[in-house]
């Protein structure tokens, strides 16, 4: 019978993990949020140098501006490349694509390229600022959990002036959101640079694999 009680009362649906937030406005809160900032851009550009990118400490030091951009299928399977755009000190512009086996060599863009290029980025590689917000209450039901979505994810990295910019933006989260536009104008500039790949602004992701994602080889008999 003991048992038996056990096991009920960790069954109960009362029986819950208590949580303590930090109060609206609290300093710890504010922490809390720029800590959470600063662990996904760590995040993000560790997904970069993982997938052959330079560190983007080693381009600030080196005094290179560039905006890059990583991407990862729907079901992140693939060994998807990434590209990266550079401006130069004499004011030109390059793109190349960069991977594990290394990176291509650059191919040179028009200047127009760059200025609008950075015209899409708005805020999405700055951190957004602190908001105080209500902490949840304890006494309320947990929210279901999302629905499940399999969708492009692509993340985004800078180095201009001495300051690192980091973003990402997700597929599921709609069409309408921040970095959409940037993440397929850096698919369409590497894509239209390659004269054997196709440009398809319907499916630009899939493009951009279709024309840089290594092949499996054949297993011989």
């Amino acid at each position: 019978m003991k048992l038996l009680a056990v096991l009920l009362t960790f069954a109960s649906p009362a029986v819950r993990e208590e949580h303590s937030y930090p109060p609206k406005g609290s300093g710890q809160q504010r922490a809390d949020f720029e800590r959470g900032q600063a662990n996904q851009a760590k995040f993000e550009q560790r997904l970069f140098t993982e997938a052959g990118f330079k560190p983007l400490a080693d381009m600030i030091k080196a005094k290179r501006i560039v905006r890059r951009s990583l991407f990862e299928d729907p079901y992140m399977m693939l060994p998807i490349p990434g590209v990266e755009v550079e401006h130069l000190s004499d004011g030109t512009v390059s793109v190349r694509v960069v991977g594990r086996a290394g990176e291509s060599e650059p191919v040179k863009l028009p200047a127009a390229a760059w200025r609008h290029l950075t015209s899409l980025e708005r805020k999405i590689l700055t951190p957004r600022p602190y908001v105080p917000w209500d902490p949840p209450k304890s006494d309320l039901p947990s929210p279901p959990p999302p629905p499940i979505c399999h969708g492009w994810i692509v993340r985004f990295g800078a180095s201009e002036n001495a300051v690192q910019g980091s973003g990402s933006w997700a597929q599921c989260g709609g069409k309408d959101q921040p970095g959409m536009a940037f993440a397929v104008e850096m698919a369409r500039l590497a894509v239209e640079s390659h004269p054997s790949c196709k440009f398809d602004p319907t499916n630009p992701f899939w493009s951009f694999s279709t024309c840089f994602t290594p092949r499996p080889t054949p297993a011989k008999n």
